[in-house]
């Protein structure tokens, strides 16, 4: 189902995936600028660099902002992707169980050796989607003096859990709790397995089969693009400093990070990935399907699966699965089912957090569902009207359709959330007249009646209380 968000008429959707007709025009380059422009100044940061690949394999890239005190970034800067590493450790554990070196449901005493204050029995998956219930060693209160006592130290996970880890918060499977500890030990079960230090089987699994040559964790590999400058306030003077050179100095925090979120990449590159990842390229189709089975956990990530969010709403009512990551730099990504695209953004402000960029996905989105829209021939749904506008207690619509002999309804609110409400449906011939009754109840705000024809198109109303 595919729905417009417009103001008082409806516009055709035409879009297949795949069809091979999405292309980045000149028109939808100037508007997407546009677009990300706006959203830098909206949230007063000091970058964002932004990146979408649609269904043809077309990508468009733009970065607007300071990278250094004397220059700009541009698109083919790399920021840090933090936590977006997730879905990238994830899928090398899943090609493993794919290929049967190793089973979702191995315990940790199948692979590693015994731990202080890690449960043996946890398993794989609980590692993956963070039910493990351990105590997250980035968040220990001596860790990050530890690290700026010898920034230059290159940590091992095993040092890192040995040094910082905790009693565990829960019992395994009794609950939920994000927790970085849970994707070092997947770094060290990915070596166990293949013989390799993490960042060797990603890059030979897919960063080099997949032409995505600006990933790297500069802890452990040579930096292979130019970097969008950090900025966060060094001094406590609350004034925001470039800190390029003692952030890229700052090996420890890096190699700590690790196979949780130490990797580098340009927007261009992680968006190319997250579509190829989410789409279901890398993965048969039933570890794909374990990998996108979720947990519902609230808050901004919603939902979570192996290694990935999955967010059902906040982008416009679309699906959309992908991660953030925050780690002085913050970054979002997310693949569109609806669309076969995938949208990134990152920013180089300690200030913001990946929460505060989705807003900026979805505008992106936004902009590119309808500058498509305007620009496909129109269908069959003709002689539109709407009324009242605002609306209190009811809305009447009629319209004509040739295209189609039956139609449902839907009336959702500006957050996706659906409506039940009274619809009554009269039609004569390819004339419909819809009356939407019983609304009194709802809040003055923004409403959207989704039309959708026995041939699947979708057509949507905006409308105001």
């Amino acid at each position: 189902m595919r729905i417009y968000y417009l103001l008082v008429f409806l516009m055709p959707l035409l879009i297949a995936p795949n069809s091979g007709k999405a292309q980045i025009s000149a028109g939808l380059d100037s508007e997407l600028q546009h677009t990300l422009d706006s959203m830098k100044t909206v949230l007063g940061a000091k970058s964002l660099s932004a990146a979408i690949q649609v269904s043809d394999g077309s990508v468009w890239a733009h970065a607007v902002g300071t990278s250094s005190v004397s220059e700009d970034v541009t698109s083919n800067d790399a920021y840090l992707i933090g936590s977006v590493a997730k879905t990238i450790t994830s899928a090398c554990i899943l090609q493993l169980a794919d290929e049967g070196t190793l089973n979702l449901d191995d315990s940790l005493y199948e692979w590693l050796p015994t731990m202080p204050y890690i449960d043996t029995t946890i398993t794989i998956r609980q590692l993956l989607n963070h039910t493990s219930g351990l105590y997250d060693v980035l968040s220990h209160p001596h860790h990050q003096d530890s690290l700026l006592a010898d920034m230059s130290r290159i940590w091992t996970p095993e040092e890192l859990i040995d040094r910082f880890i905790s009693p565990p918060i829960f019992q395994p499977g009794a609950s939920w709790s994000y927790c970085n500890t849970n994707y070092f030990l997947l770094g060290m079960i990915i070596q166990e397995a293949t013989g390799n230090p993490f960042y060797t089987e990603l890059r030979n699994r897919f960063y080099d089969p997949l032409g995505l040559s600006t990933f790297f964790i500069p802890a452990f590999e040579t930096v292979t693009a130019p970097i969008a400058h950090a900025w966060l306030d060094i001094t406590g003077d609350g004034i925001l400093d470039d800190a390029h050179n003692f952030y890229m100095s700052y090996l420890s925090l890096n190699s700590t990070a690790g196979a949780a979120g130490g990797y580098f990449s340009t927007p261009t590159d992680c968006t190319k990935w997250m579509r190829k990842y989410m789409r279901g390229d890398l993965l048969s189709p039933s570890v794909m399907a374990e990998a996108k089975t979720t947990i519902t956990v609230g808050g901004n990530i919603q939902q979570y699966g192996l290694g990935l969010m999955h967010k059902t709403s906040g982008f416009l009512g679309y699906e959309a699965y992908g991660h953030g990551g925050d780690l002085v730099y913050h970054a979002s990504s997310w693949y569109f089912p609806e669309f076969d695209q995938s949208i990134t953004v990152f920013t180089n402000d300690n200030t913001k957090n990946s929460w505060t960029l989705l807003p900026v996905v979805r505008e992106l989105l936004r902009t590119y569902v309808n500058n498509q829209t305007a620009s496909l021939e129109e269908n069959q749904i003709s002689n539109i009207s709407v009324g009242p506008i605002p609306f209190t207690d009811q809305i009447t619509i009629s319209w004509d359709n040739t295209d189609s002999d039956a139609v449902t309804l839907e009336l959702e609110d500006s957050f996706g959330r659906k409506i039940d409400p009274t619809v009554i449906l009269v039609q004569n011939e390819y004339h419909f007249q819809a009356q939407i009754k019983d609304l009194e109840r709802l809040p003055a705000g923004v409403y959207f009646v989704k039309i959708t024809g026995e041939n699947g198109r979708t057509n949507t109303l905006k409308i105001l209380k």
